[in-house]
């Protein structure tokens, strides 16, 4: 999972090297990928993602380059086994001092993230055909999305209970059991087309 409102762990700040690395929706989705599984290989990646080893590569090599990736290798009985695994960059603040351009830079990969899941949900609706998909009703999903009014209490509530919802989540990751899920959780200030036309903020 990319967290965007992340705070600093390790004294780094993101620049446009990382920015740009993930700035494609396919490095994005190798990230989520290595960030949630710990550490993968190229095979793995590969089933993950539906792609050929090849072809993803090019893109990793610039995951490493901005250290989002760290590449180890792995002596196991036969050859040696290139392992990638999340880089000290991930760890590191995504707002830079606030600035206008490092908050443009995390809502636009907001954006990218819920792109890729509307993708992702094309892909299982595809897979489902004929038969339909009823959200909310079927026991393989639960999609859900409202407006609604918050005031400081209870929005930090939420975010107590969204960090609580994300430690289940990576326990399961650990344990590895059953087929693999897709879980999105997001809140932000609404604001209507006037008022974005307006430029005005929070």
């Amino acid at each position: 999972m990319i967290n965007i409102s992340s705070s600093p762990t390790t004294g780094g700040s993101w620049t446009s090297l990382q920015w740009d690395a993930i700035s494609s929706s396919h490095r994005l989705q190798l990230l989520q990928f290595i960030e949630g599984a710990g550490k993968a290989s190229i095979k793995e990646l590969s089933a993950w993602t539906g792609r050929a080893g090849t072809s993803l590569y090019p893109h990793l090599e610039i995951l490493e380059a901005a250290q989002l990736v760290a590449v180890e290798v792995e002596m196991g009985r036969g050859r040696p086994r290139r392992v990638y695994r999340p880089g000290v960059a991930v760890t590191w603040s995504r707002n830079s001092g606030g600035t206008a351009d490092s908050n443009d830079s995390a809502i636009s990969l907001g954006v990218q993230l819920l792109s890729d899941l509307a993708l992702r949900l094309r892909r299982w609706g595809k897979a489902r055909v004929p038969k339909s998909v009823v959200a909310g009703t079927d026991r393989s999903a639960a999609i859900v999305s409202e407006t609604t009014w918050l005031d400081d209490d209870q929005r930090k509530q939420v975010n107590v209970m969204v960090d609580e919802l994300m430690a289940f989540v990576r326990t399961a990751r650990e344990q590895r059991r059953g087929k693999r899920h897709n879980v999105a959780v997001y809140h932000f200030p609404d604001v209507t087309l006037r008022e974005a036309r307006d430029g005005v903020s929070e």
